[in-house]
């Protein structure tokens, strides 16, 4: 029996001593007669005091591999959500052949992609500049194939199917302006 359930049982034949026999009474005031062994005692007392703390080292070691294992995860997950975004770029500028800026003759998808990126890809393949009446507009997201091997003025047409948008080019560049679709319909 342990120490403590020693204790215990001590407290419990005291405050209701009805509960046990003479007998159990008697053994228990027995053991407590008893001299206690003074080299076990010694030896209790005299652990060495890092050997009582030694668990807290592996619990400290695996709590800091584990915010190192964390923060390592979070790390990766931040640069392959910025390498994807520009690995989505490279894709769309791999579709650019190397000689003279064209592009092959596949179409190219452009799948929930910002227009200013489409408009970088379509502008170096025509060989324009473009232009933005307002940053809104860049951040329109389209989804829509474009055939490389058709005009620029099939692809203007295409985009400016879209209400509230107008492309146009003068010169060497391309404007993108927004439009009012009331005035429109005026």
């Amino acid at each position: 029996m342990h120490t403590n359930d020693k204790k215990r049982l001590f407290h419990d034949m005291q405050e209701h001593p009805e509960r046990y026999t003479d007998e159990e009474l008697e053994t228990m005031m027995d053991e407590l007669d008893r001299v206690p062994d003074m080299e076990v005692a010694w030896q209790k007392i005299n652990r060495p005091a890092h050997s009582v703390h030694r668990p807290f080292l592996p619990r400290v070691a695996a709590i800091f591999i584990g915010v190192l294992l964390v923060s390592g995860i979070a790390f990766a997950a931040i640069h392959h959500i910025r390498n994807s975004s520009s690995a989505r770029k490279e894709a769309m500028a791999s579709a650019v052949s190397h000689d003279d800026n064209k592009i092959q003759s596949a179409s190219v998808v452009f799948n929930d992609i910002r227009l200013d990126s489409i408009l970088t890809v379509v502008s170096s393949h025509y060989g324009k500049k473009v232009e933005f009446s307002n940053k809104e507009t860049k951040d329109m997201k389209f989804i829509m194939t474009w055939k490389p091997d058709s005009s620029l003025t099939s692809f203007l047409d295409l985009i400016n199917m879209f209400d509230g948008l107008h492309l146009s080019v003068r010169r060497d560049t391309i404007f993108v302006e927004t439009k009012d679709i009331e005035e429109d319909d005026k």
